[in-house]
């Protein structure tokens, strides 16, 4: 709940949260029943945003690394922090990788 767009949305306390929460459920998958167990959590800073002009360092970056064909870079910090974001980034990593490894050996 949140997210850097909405940090108001942790305001409040614990009961209140967990409130909304089973409202929201209610209204968009028709769970009515209380829980077993609720607990709150709150990281108001736990996903990192990009700051402006984060794509075009990347971008700059990477033409920098065109001299070493054989190095690539993966991680959260490039293009995407989600787990499918990293997933994609590292799978074209591998696939520039053996792509130039296939050349090299034709």
């Amino acid at each position: 709940m949140g997210g850097a767009l909405h940090p108001e949305t942790l305001e409040g306390d614990d009961r209140e949260l967990i409130a909304r929460v089973r409202r929201t459920l209610g209204e968009l998958l028709g769970i009515t029943r209380a829980p077993l167990l609720s607990r709150v959590e709150r990281h108001p800073e736990g996903i990192p945003q990009y700051g402006v002009g984060h794509l075009d360092l990347v971008a700059r970056i990477e033409s920098r690394m065109l001299q070493w064909p054989s190095l690539q870079l993966a991680g959260n910090g490039l293009t995407g922090i989600g787990i499918p974001d990293c997933v994609r980034r590292a799978e074209q990593c591998a696939d520039r990788l053996l792509a130039r490894i296939s050349h090299r050996g034709a």
